[in-house]
């Protein structure tokens, strides 16, 4: 009968204890989960920076930029802008000392950081630019 208990015990705070200490988490680690995020976004903008001095080089090169080429640098100025604007309003919110708006931007800022653009396709693996060497770019007095 007692090890009935203490299963029924260890089952319960098996699924109380994991959430409790992770929105916890979100409270104690604001700090750096802001960091982490702001370290996410200089890496896209220089990952970014680096696929559009490719892309510019084909380009100089008559090569033609291939569909997913333009939606992959699309979505990452998307993903980038949102960061910055979350960044920049929780600059204004640092000065507020409310435990709730900190646990919401620390909440905010890890699930950004966390999927590093997941949800816009940018992940680690669609980090390489697709292949820029497409068909030459013809010119319209050709055609």
């Amino acid at each position: 009968m007692v090890e009935i208990g203490v299963s029924v015990a260890a089952k319960i705070s098996e699924y109380l204890v994991g959430p409790v200490v992770r929105q916890l988490g979100y409270l104690f680690n604001c700090r750096t989960n802001i960091e982490s995020l702001s370290q996410q976004v200089e890496k896209l903008k220089d990952t970014r920076a680096r696929q559009q001095h490719c892309v510019d080089e084909a380009i100089r090169n008559g090569h033609k930029i291939e569909h997913d080429v333009c939606n992959w640098l699309t979505r990452a100025d998307g993903f980038i802008q949102d960061a910055c604007d979350f960044l920049d309003d929780e600059k204004m919110a640092r000065k507020s000392c409310c435990l709730k708006s900190r646990y919401q931007l620390s909440r905010e800022a890890r699930k950004k950081a966390g999927k590093p653009g997941r949800r816009q396709g940018l992940h680690s693996k669609s980090m390489e630019m697709p292949n820029l060497r497409g068909s030459p770019i013809v010119p319209l007095s050709m055609i």
